[in-house]
């Protein structure tokens, strides 16, 4: 069966001190095949390093721009650029240049949506500890939203 999430629809989440997640995709929508959401963050904010151990992930820079690194490489994606970071391999990306970002992040394993939802309402270090724990994901600096 097809399914269509419109404009403005979605579950949407704070993300960070200014940004806002929504998902367009996941598990229980695409036949569980992939994830998919939209970030829209500050210039400025950033994602730390960290792995994904059970999923590649893939970014689709929708608005502005977005400097990436991953394992030795750095980049910086532009609006219409498409980088995939493998897993296993340590990333970071940072919202470059004077306006928001707009990307959409794709998850090869299909339920890595849920620690958006999960981790907005988290309480604290040792509960965004357990997120972590539960979506196999390593972070290995400090957040920098």
């Amino acid at each position: 069966m097809s399914m269509i999430v419109r404009a403005g629809e979605g579950t949407s989440v704070p993300w960070g001190p200014a940004g806002q997640i929504r998902v367009l995709g996941g598990a229980d929508s695409t036949d569980g095949s992939f994830s998919i959401v939209e970030t829209l963050e500050q210039p400025g904010s950033a994602a730390p390093l960290h792995v994904h151990h059970r999923e590649a992930e893939a970014f689709y820079v929708v608005d502005g721009a977005i400097e990436l690194t991953c394992g030795n490489e750095r980049l910086t994606a532009h609006a219409g650029d498409f980088v995939y970071a493998p897993k296993g391999v340590p990333h970071r990306y940072s919202v470059v240049g004077e306006r928001p970002a707009r990307v959409l992040l794709m998850f090869s394993r299909p339920g890595f949506e849920s620690f958006f939802v999960e981790g907005s309402s988290a309480d604290g270090h040792e509960a965004m500890q357990q997120i972590l724990a539960k979506h196999d994901l390593e972070v290995l600096e400090p957040f920098g939203h």
